[in-house]
């Protein structure tokens, strides 16, 4: 048996029917006319056409409308974003969270299964591991540069004997200001203050 049909660029030989059945349901069977990708039932077929060829669809997603449609077959329960769906799926339909949701927009050419490599497990296991030795990496560094105790006591005692000497030792130009300003006279000579002829208060000589 041979399979000369699109998208195989070279003619597909197969040793039993049963061999070329299978490749045909699984290759041809439900493949979009538009931009050639397989689908694994007619069902997401025609929701792919209505996600990405349907130009009503479009205008009716550019509305605000809810177009798009569930993956079981019979559910007729339709989404305004490929988030809801997804939550929808999982909550209703029992779908795994690792489940290949971009299936109606990609198609399942080049795939070997519906569930994602590794989940969501793995994913989040790899990022706390890279965390983590970030984490590490920044204890290594801050200890390599640590200064060790019996030297850090000596910046102490030098900072506190910087502090005594300051207080101990007398400002000089504190002094000399002072001593300025006490020779400063700021009442003219010709002015008194006292008792002159029973009166009180400033007077002039």
């Amino acid at each position: 048996m041979k399979c000369s049909l699109p998208p195989h660029r070279d003619v597909v030989s197969f040793n039993t029917y049963a061999e070329y059945e299978a490749h045909h349901n699984r290759t041809h069977t439900n493949r979009c006319v538009e931009c050639g990708k397989n689908f694994p039932s007619e069902h997401l077929l025609n929701v792919h056409i209505e996600e990405c060829h349907d130009a009503f669809a479009a205008v009716r997603r550019e509305k605000g409308e809810h177009t798009y449609s569930c993956f079981v077959e019979g559910c007729d329960r339709k989404c305004r974003t490929p988030q809801k769906r997804r939550s929808h799926l999982i909550d209703k339909h029992m779908y795994p969270k690792n489940y290949f949701f971009a299936v109606t927009k990609e198609g399942v050419d080049g795939r070997r299964s519906l569930l994602l490599e590794g989940g969501h497990r793995r994913r989040s296991s790899t990022v706390t591991s890279s965390n983590g030795q970030k984490i590490a990496a920044r204890r290594r560094s801050l200890q390599q540069t640590e200064v060790p105790d019996s030297n850090k006591e000596e910046p102490k005692t030098q900072a506190s004997k910087a502090v005594t000497s300051s207080v101990e030792t007398p400002d000089t130009e504190m002094e000399d200001l002072a001593g300025a300003m006490s020779a400063l006279q700021f009442v003219p000579v010709s002015v008194q203050f006292g008792h002159r002829k029973g009166k009180t208060g400033f007077a002039k000589r």
